[in-house]
């Protein structure tokens, strides 16, 4: 058999030692993983540098130790092409699947690139025809943006981090049962199978999770 090397992207710190393991049974078993981190090189005060400023839209990651940051979406995108370059020059991957599921499409990016919101957008507009969208994010300041980002005629947005306590899932399963959504997408790579798990428990509707579904999108490609 011979192997095939996919690089996984985040946009914190390598190894996500919180989401690879989880992905791993997935994969097909020629896939052989590679990671690489966007702050794997930068010390705290440069990625101190790089938090949202008032008004920008903040991303969550998290750190190799464990805790988590908040980043500005415009200097992640910036520095997205050249660390996707470099798994491909220099760690000979054929595909690399970037770990968040921001929408990254203002600027172009090669096919062999799989950003889990692609995946998750044809799952709700070409496969599951539907109306009435849940959506959990990890921060308030994401919600508008998630509203806008998913375009369907309802989008209803709950908020609860995977890396900090909040909100119980009971209570976000309560508001999505009474505005009657029909599929639920956990919109942040970070959220973990038993997340899933909790909350289809407690809705008869289908449960999306990015890391799962951007497994499946590799396979595709390789």
């Amino acid at each position: 058999m011979v192997l095939v090397k996919v690089g996984l992207l985040t946009i914190g710190q390598s190894p996500r030692e919180d989401v690879v393991p989880e992905m791993n049974p997935f994969f097909l078993p020629q896939i052989q993983i590679l990671e690489k981190g966007l702050l794997d090189n930068l010390s705290p005060e440069e990625i101190r540098r790089l938090k949202p400023k008032t008004g920008e839209i903040p991303l969550v990651t998290r750190l190799r130790k464990g805790s988590s940051v908040q980043l500005s979406e415009k200097k992640i995108s910036s520095l997205l092409p050249e660390a996707i370059n470099s798994m491909k020059t220099k760690m000979k991957v054929k595909v690399v699947g970037v770990l968040c599921t921001h929408d990254f499409q203002k600027t172009e990016f090669p096919p062999w690139i799989i950003f889990p919101f692609n995946s998750l957008k044809f799952l709700i507009t070409r496969i599951i025809n539907i109306k009435c969208l849940g959506v959990v994010v990890p921060l308030e300041g994401q919600i508008d943006a998630a509203k806008k980002k998913w375009k369907k005629d309802k989008v209803i947005v709950e908020v609860k981090s995977p890396y900090a306590r909040g909100k119980s899932w009971k209570e976000i399963a309560q508001n999505f049962s009474r505005k009657k959504v029909e599929v639920v997408i956990l919109d942040c790579i970070g959220y973990k199978i038993k997340d899933k798990r909790a909350l289809q428990k407690l809705l008869s509707v289908p449960v999306l999770l990015p890391r799962v579904v951007l497994a499946f999108a590799i396979d595709q490609h390789v």
